[in-house]
């Protein structure tokens, strides 16, 4: 029998791809605030989720088999300018999805970031420390604190700078990135920030490997891990990154500016290295991310399309 996925911030980036690759393999349903996406044909259901009642009502009606938490604010600028609003969403949100979850006995899994680390010292296993440098990062993390601490039915996914195709009412690095070297115009990079970056699609793979471990209930012989990194399989910076992508769509690596994070006045800091190791995940989950250059060159015909 197809399972039910109540699938929260299906129109946001992530969620947006996970549709797009994944609506049959589940019976999908997605929530949405400001953007109902009209190109993916699965059950939407409009609700503002700073209203944390109308969560538990969602899932006594929907009966799903399990909530995948995608919803945030992610904007580490935004949550620093408006730490009440993004607290609201980025904690007592996530906090009410795992109490419904857990009312409904049903698993959730719960979207967080590599901006939980400080950056001082990646690559990060599960078992590091965390010491966020932003009120996004740290709003993340005490999310995680309660939901691994209270709960026992919750899955963290840990998840690093992603890039790819995105709906048609936002942008990334990477499609701004391409957008302008192929206008010709330059674009700084980061030679200074590393992350263990991959596209949406290998994250949408990794969120589905993941559905079917916390929906797997086959007597196994070890425990469950419930705090996994779900990243690349190798460390890149934001300017080698740009490189493999003017490499990869063949557009000139000389609009690329090679910058360091000092010479801007970024508000929040910027951690130097979170690069996660995904070695956990990888053997709990059996799937690896591909290169970044395979990855890119999935991805081709889709920004050549968009031209």
């Amino acid at each position: 029998m197809t399972k039910k996925v109540l699938l929260t911030g299906a129109s946001g980036f992530l969620g947006w791809n996970f549709c797009k690759q994944f609506s049959t393999n589940y019976e999908l349903v997605g929530t949405y605030f400001r953007h109902q996406p009209t190109d993916i044909d699965i059950n939407w259901v409009k609700i503002n989720l700073l209203n944390t009642p109308e969560i538990s009502k969602l899932i006594e009606r929907i009966q799903p088999d399990i909530v995948v938490h995608l919803a945030a604010i992610t904007k580490p600028a935004f949550c620093e300018e408006h730490p009440a609003l993004s607290h609201h969403i980025n904690v007592y949100t996530a906090v009410a999805v795992a109490e419904a979850s857990q009312k409904a006995g049903i698993p959730m899994l719960f979207s967080s970031t590599d901006l939980v680390f400080n950056g001082t010292s990646g690559p990060y296993t599960e078992d590091d420390f965390s010491y966020p440098l932003s009120q996004y990062g740290l709003q993340k993390q005490m999310a995680e604190e309660s939901l691994l601490g209270d709960f026992e039915h919750v899955f963290v996914a840990r998840l690093p700078l992603m890039f790819g195709e995105t709906p048609p009412y936002t942008t990334n690095f990477y499609t701004q990135t391409i957008k302008n070297l192929q206008e010709g115009q330059p674009i700084r990079a980061f030679i200074d920030e590393y992350r263990t970056m991959i596209s949406a699609s290998v994250a949408s793979t990794w969120l589905q490997k993941l559905i079917e471990y916390a929906l797997d209930t086959t007597p196994i012989g070890e425990q469950k891990e419930y705090l996994l990194h779900l990243g690349g399989s190798e460390s890149c910076s934001r300017y080698e990154f740009a490189l493999k992508m003017a490499k990869a769509f063949e557009l000139d690596k000389q609009l690329i500016v090679p910058t360091l994070q000092k010479e801007l006045d970024l508000v929040p800091a910027r951690p130097a290295d979170v690069s996660l190791d995904s070695s956990l995940a990888s053997k709990s989950l059996l799937y690896k991310a591909p290169s970044l250059d395979e990855q890119l060159s999935l991805l081709k015909p889709i920004s050549k399309e968009s031209e």
